[in-house]
């Protein structure tokens, strides 16, 4: 972990410590060395590289006709209630129950919505969008610690890498990105909210305001932002102790009043939906104890390394500035006495490196965001994105620049720690690039026996539609369009939630929706939908695998017109039935039903 050099670039001193021990700042900066400037430039490539193959695959994945991601759907239907006017957070009907998030992703696109289409691109677009705000992010928050523009391109190049790992999910129509890209220039911009040579103090205030009302959106937008909340409210005193409580009060307005007026609008129902029901999902103390772990391992294997080099530098750091601290402590005591000095001498250690300190504790909230959100029933390994990010973020800043100034004894350590974490890095970033990590079979036969089948060679075809998917998707699309339409009613998809909008009906519960909501619910909202179905409101029902038993007795008179095996199907790109998201192959067929009689009865 390096020394940390300030925001005005002069050399922050300790009062008390031995001259020959502070690290003299020189006029012009020196070169790092040929080694590391080598290095910096081949990662600096790598991370331009991963741009550059994620931009290719944005553009061939965001125009793909039907879900990227099976609950793609689920988002746009509620975009589209948004639009209507109808109701989000209510009681559960046969029309609709809503996901179990805060709703600014999908208000941000039935708002877009009225200017372009509302389909599938659009949603996506935002995440696109949102993941170039990510980007820029990381650029600016490394650079204002004061590293070097290389460090500052591979906190890109790593949170890209993470891509694969993170389930292809950073350009689907899911909120999670939005998420991200709202808490990092929240964080970034409370992190520069109190620099040390800021000629206009109201430009810190205005900067601790804004990253509240970023990070209180962030929380309406995916409500585990509720951490970074509390952590970011440690890492502030920290940071920026004279402007934290002006990011605290905004926050504390926007998301908590928000949640009080939210209540009342809805009846109560707003809490029951994005808190209550979260919490009664079971929660897999394995995956939070173990995989979730083991997977970053698994995945970043030279990453884990440069940690552990970091951790034994940061050690050594720790050390240099107890012994500072020390002296400091006996300089204080003559004034202060024992505890008002020690107190002193702390804040004083703890302010001289709290870029490293700010990012680190939002790396710890990073990784346990991600091990709770991996842990709860349901989840999927997008739940990752945010220690991805907060880790990409911490790594660059803490990485040692061989050419910033050092103490006396440093310079050689710092040369070869920066050497060997950009080298770690590169091989992280070409690891990623060439191959795919499958956790599964470690956590089915243990590591000895599971590593040989654990890491697969990246196949473009798990991520990237080809022209025969994308064809066979545009044909289903244009019947689900139409097809129930003739036929004179609306059509039922539990694992599609936009097609029925698509066809011309008002939508309908989900499956997840139906999983979401207690047994008594659940056994309400299939009694209707059966009812739906008899008193002939649906002409046409998707079928995903095989019938569910609730529902096989009201089907069994239906007719398929379209059944689809093997390749054949239609199926999402990541996620649940996709070829890349699953560890055992769905080999679900599909099916499309219609009622036997074509009219309404």
């Amino acid at each position: 972990m390096s020394e940390r050099e300030p925001e005005s670039g002069k050399v922050l001193r300790f009062p008390g410590a031995a001259k020959a021990e502070q690290p003299e700042a020189p006029k012009v900066r020196p070169r790092p060395g040929k080694a590391i400037d080598w290095m910096r430039r081949i990662v600096a490539g790598l991370s331009i590289l991963w741009a550059i193959v994620l931009a290719i695959v944005f553009a061939l994945r965001i125009g793909f006709p039907l879900e990227l991601e099976w609950m793609e759907g689920g988002t746009l239907q509620q975009a589209w209630r948004v639009q209507q006017g109808l109701p989000v957070y209510g009681p559960p009907t046969p029309d609709f129950v809503p996901f179990l998030y805060t709703p600014l992703y999908p208000a941000l696109v039935a708002a877009l919505g009225k200017i372009f289409p509302l389909d599938y691109p659009l949603a996506r677009a935002i995440s696109v969008l949102s993941v170039i705000a990510i980007c820029l992010a990381l650029w600016r928050l490394v650079r204002y610690e004061q590293k070097p523009r290389s460090h500052a391109a591979l906190a890109i190049g790593l949170f890209l890498s993470g891509y694969v790992f993170g389930f292809r999910w950073l350009d689907i129509g899911r909120g999670d990105t939005l998420f991200l890209a709202l808490l990092m220039w929240g964080l970034t911009l409370l992190r520069q909210s109190e620099p040390e040579d800021d000629p206009n103090p109201r430009h810190g205030w205005r900067r601790a305001v804004l990253a509240g009302v970023l990070v209180a959106l962030a929380f309406w937008t995916k409500q585990t932002a509720a951490v970074f909340v509390l952590v970011s409210g440690v890492a502030g005193l920290i940071a920026a102790p004279r402007r934290v409580w002006a990011y605290a009060g905004t926050i504390a307005v926007i998301a908590g009043g928000g949640v009080l007026l939210g209540q009342w609008l809805t009846d109560g129902w707003l809490w029951t939906w994005i808190y209550e029901t979260h919490q009664a999902h079971a929660f897999n103390v394995e995956r939070f104890r173990k995989k979730t772990w083991g997977m970053f391992l698994h995945a970043s294997p030279f990453i884990a390394a440069l940690w552990v080099a970091l951790a034994g530098a940061g050690a050594g750091v720790a050390l240099r500035r107890a012994r500072q601290l020390r002296r400091l402590v006996r300089e204080y005591r003559t004034t202060d006495g024992p505890l008002r000095a020690w107190a002193r001498a702390c804040w004083l250690g703890l302010r001289a490196g709290r870029g490293p300190i700010y990012w680190g504790l939002l790396t710890i909230a990073g990784l346990l965001v991600s091990a709770l959100g991996y842990s709860t029933q349901f989840a999927e390994p997008n739940a990752f994105l945010p220690g991805i990010c907060m880790g990409a973020a911490f790594l660059a800043v803490a990485l040692p620049d061989a050419a910033a100034p050092a103490f006396m004894g440093l310079t050689g350590p710092r040369r070869v720690l920066e050497f060997v974490g950009l080298l770690l890095i590169a091989a992280q970033l070409i690891f990623a690039l060439l191959v795919e990590p499958l956790y599964q079979p470690i956590q089915d036969h243990g590591l000895r026996e599971g590593l040989e089948d654990s890491y697969a060679w990246q196949d473009p075809a798990r991520t990237i539609p080809s022209t025969a998917q994308r064809e066979a998707a545009r044909q289903l699309r244009q019947t689900i369009e139409t097809l129930p339409g003739e036929r004179g009613g609306e059509l039922l998809a539990l694992h599609r939630a936009w097609w029925p909008i698509m066809a011309g009906g008002r939508g309908s519960v989900g499956a997840m929706g139906i999983n979401d909501v207690d047994d008594a619910t659940r056994r309400e909202l299939q009694a209707a939908l059966r009812a739906d179905l008899k008193n002939g409101r649906y002409a046409a029902v998707w079928i995903e695998g095989s019938v569910p038993r609730w529902l096989a007795p009201s089907l069994r008179r239906w007719q398929p017109v379209l059944h689809l095996r093997g390749d054949q199907r239609v199926r999402p790109m990541s996620g649940w039935m996709s070829e890349a998201g699953m560890v055992t192959p769905w080999r679900g067929e599909q099916r499309l039903l219609v009622r036997p009689d074509a009219s309404r009865p």
